[in-house]
């Protein structure tokens, strides 16, 4: 295929002065006096994009996205290497760049359309399109400075997409505005895919990145880090965000005893019994006649996963070391969304699996293998071991976290993965397919 974009060797360089004066001297000594220090933004990145796919770029903040994209779209220079694009590009970048904040919404349509080769004449063919796009009403005769963050970018983008760029450039503007107008920029965005242009857009969304994109690049520290399949990139990229919680939680309370009186040596100690790293949590409680030493979610192939599709097969796997002798053990999990609210639960009492007596020094695996038929959402685990009564053994809240995403659009925390039927007309029935693979439409 053709390439549209090439990216060669780019990195960039910013100066960074602990005072104003600093600059001053280094260029009345001709640079020989050094009072600044470097800030590599970017370092050696390099990447080709085919003409008519889509590409995400995902990494933390400050990780050098939006200094990729500018130099991309040409309103940064590289300090090294350089970038080569084929066709017209409309470009997103951060809110309301390239706005005149004292023009008003259509001095800055006219003005925006000029700079990507457009003539009045050829813009005003466009403006009712951008304007039914935007939907700002009386708000388009106004200087942009009266807009709301949201207006921006609802303007913004309806002048990139009504402008038919052979590459489009977005960076975050998709997590601006309500609903609804997010569901007409993804509906957009998926006809110019239909079109055949090029797109690439940042996002840290990883629903998007898997709706929209073919492949995905991930940035770390100014590198890249991981380029290829969607899903192998952003499960990447999740654990290096779990990684980074992990860290701020260990650092908030460094050695400190949990609930239990239980020690981070005492943690370490239980988790090399059955070969792994200590587990971290939210909250813990129980008399620790059981230990939880291990805790995760894996995929049908037993790989630990933190982005799941909608209805994809996974395990709740747990190790749990006992400390005492228990006639009968319990265990389970808890799954709850990002505001706390229960969306599934079930143990193995529950599920009619007795674990039987549990001695001193033994550890028993348990796994909880399910269809993850959840909404988009972030979702947390709870882990617990217990008795038949309800006394806690270990109780960990928190202890996986998982996003999920689903292929089609859908509102709720559960994926019900309905079928709609419809029917028009004696023996006329019509299928679409959606999530649930078969949808008919009928009519009495």
């Amino acid at each position: 295929m053709t390439t549209a974009l090439r990216v060669e060797g780019v990195a960039k360089q910013y100066r960074i002065y602990e005072h104003p004066s600093d600059r001053l001297v280094e260029s009345l000594t001709r640079g020989r006096v050094k009072r600044h220090r470097e800030f590599w933004a970017l370092r050696d990145v390099s990447f080709e994009v085919e003409k008519g796919t889509t590409t995400g770029i995902v990494g933390p903040n400050g990780s050098g996205k939006s200094t990729l994209l500018q130099i991309v779209t040409g309103t940064l220079e590289p300090t090294h290497g350089r970038v080569l694009v084929e066709g017209r590009v409309a470009a997103l970048l951060e809110l309301g760049a390239g706005f005149n904040p004292e023009f008003t919404g259509l001095e800055n349509v006219y003005m925006n359309a000029a700079l990507m080769g457009f003539s009045r004449r050829e813009t005003d063919g466009r403006l009712k399109g951008i304007e039914r796009f935007a939907e700002i009403g009386d708000f388009l005769h106004q200087p942009v400075k009266t807009y709301s963050s949201g207006m921006y970018v609802r303007l913004a983008f309806a002048i990139a997409v009504n402008t038919d760029p052979e590459v489009l450039v977005v960076d975050e503007a998709l997590s601006v505005g309500d609903t609804i107008f997010q569901h007409r920029c993804v509906r957009r965005i998926r006809e110019m895919q239909e079109a055949g242009t090029t797109i690439l857009f940042v996002s840290h969304e990883p629903t998007l990145v898997r709706a929209l994109c073919s492949r995905a690049i991930f940035l770390n520290a100014g590198r890249m880090l991981a380029d290829g399949e969607p899903v192998d990139v952003l499960n990447r990229y999740q654990r290096l965000i779990m990684a980074r919680e992990e860290a701020y939680d260990g650092e908030a309370e460094p050695g400190a005893a949990n609930a239990q009186g239980e020690s981070a040596a005492d943690q370490t100690s239980s988790a090399a019994a059955v070969g792994r790293a200590p587990l971290t949590y939210t909250y813990r409680h129980g008399n620790r006649d059981a230990e939880i030493v291990s805790a995760e979610l894996v995929n049908a192939r037993g790989e630990r996963v933190e982005l799941v599709d909608s209805g994809d097969a996974v395990v709740v796997r747990m190790k749990i070391l006992f400390r005492r002798d228990v006639e009968h053990p319990v265990c389970g999990f808890m799954i709850r969304n990002r505001h706390g609210i229960n969306v599934y639960g079930t143990n193995t009492e529950q599920r009619g699996l007795a674990l039987g007596a549990a001695r001193a020094g033994e550890v028993i695996e348990a796994e909880f293998a399910f269809d993850c038929w959840l909404g988009q959402e972030h979702y947390f685990v709870s882990v617990a071991a217990h008795s038949p009564e309800g006394v806690a053994f270990d109780w960990m809240d928190g202890v996986i976290f998982f996003r999920v995403a689903c292929p089609v659009e859908m509102e709720g925390l559960a994926n019900l993965n309905a079928r709609a039927t419809a029917r028009r007309g004696e023996g006329s029935v019509k299928t679409g397919q959606g999530d649930a693979k078969d949808v008919r439409v009928g009519a009495v």
